[in-house]
């Protein structure tokens, strides 16, 4: 956890999963913290003392991809590998009767409406579902227009829209009170979508690509907002708002995270010139900047007992155990 303000982490990393985490999403009212992992569980997590709630939520047979919080915080969908979605009661931490619903590929994203009466689901098998979360029947056909595999998929806060993305590179914007898609795809990507998200006053819907960008676009008009936001050290796997919709977190497939300033469009993660860098420092496997988490190490570097490091320009080198490693950090530095 980290506070968005200091950018610093917040007490020690939750762990208790077995396999690697796929999805995170806080309950409505911030208290609870769920997690879908590689292991087949969704864990649910206090997010004052850091502590698990129970034992975790068993039920997938396979990798949990997506996990979301209804509206009103009394539902917990998640999606799975196994090609079904199930929906949780998070209070008492078991599957609503009924609720396990199956699809023809694995689920890689969920997400409800903004008043909570449907939940959409994305497949690999090209397709968007619709859902009634109360009686687990699927509302219409599924939606068909994606080409390729649909990673992701969120409605917007009025829940007039719904966006997708796909392996195809495209953006899809679809009517939900026809459940048709509005006009052609949004394009520019030129590789995966791994990743939209609407801002919280629906004005912008972001998303993020393999091609190791993040574009912003309007989703009414169904342009795009400026030039794309680069820079990015690996895959933008994951494209989120800040609550009031000034800045844009974007989580990358090596571990690094970027944040951006709507306004300005400069990342705000990172100083701003090459004189601000300061001394870097290695503490607790992270090269730090300004009191700040820069640049984790991997682990082949963690057993040492002396650490030396160095920023010069784009290169970041390490001395240690008498050897010496250069990484090349100038996209994460925006040079």
């Amino acid at each position: 956890l980290w506070n968005t303000e200091t950018r610093a982490l917040v007490g020690e990393p939750l762990t208790g999963h077995s396999n690697v985490v796929k999805s995170v999403c806080f309950s409505p009212d911030g208290k609870v913290l769920a997690s879908g992992s590689d292991d087949g569980t969704v864990q649910l997590w206090d997010t004052q003392s850091g502590a698990a709630f129970g034992e975790p939520l068993t039920g997938h047979s396979a990798t949990v991809w997506s996990v979301c919080f209804s509206p009103d915080g009394k539902l917990l969908a998640s999606g799975s590998t196994d090609k079904t979605v199930r929906l949780w009661d998070p209070r008492a931490g078991v599957v609503v009767s009924e609720s396990v619903i199956t699809q023809r590929a694995t689920v890689n994203s969920v997400y409800f409406s903004s008043d909570g009466k449907r939940l959409a689901s994305v497949s690999g098998d090209h397709t968007i579902q619709l859902w009634d979360p109360q009686t687990g029947a699927a509302v219409g056909e599924p939606l068909t227009g994606h080409r390729r595999k649909v990673n992701s998929v969120c409605f917007s806060p009025d829940g007039k829209l719904l966006a997708s993305g796909s392996d195809e590179g495209t953006i899809r914007i679809w009517d939900t009170q026809t459940w048709t898609a509005v006009g052609e795809p949004l394009t520019g990507h030129n590789d995966w979508v791994r990743s939209v998200c609407f801002s919280p006053n629906g004005n912008l819907l972001a998303s993020g690509s393999d091609d190791q960008t993040v574009r912003l676009w309007d989703p009414v008009n169904r342009v795009a907002v400026g030039e794309p936001l680069k820079g990015h050290s690996g895959y933008v796997l994951s494209v989120s708002f800040s609550s009031d919709g000034m800045l844009i977190m974007a989580q990358c497939s090596d571990g690094s995270a970027a944040t951006w300033d709507i306004t300005t469009r400069q990342r705000c993660d990172v100083p701003s010139s090459l004189s601000s860098y300061g001394n870097p420092v290695i503490r607790d496997h992270w090269v730090m900047l300004h009191s700040s988490h820069f640049f984790w190490l991997p682990s082949q570097y963690w057993n040492t007992d002396e650490d030396v490091v160095a920023l010069c320009g784009g290169l970041l080198a390490t001395f240690q155990n008498g050897s010496l490693s250069i990484f090349d950090v100038s996209r994460v530095l925006g040079l």
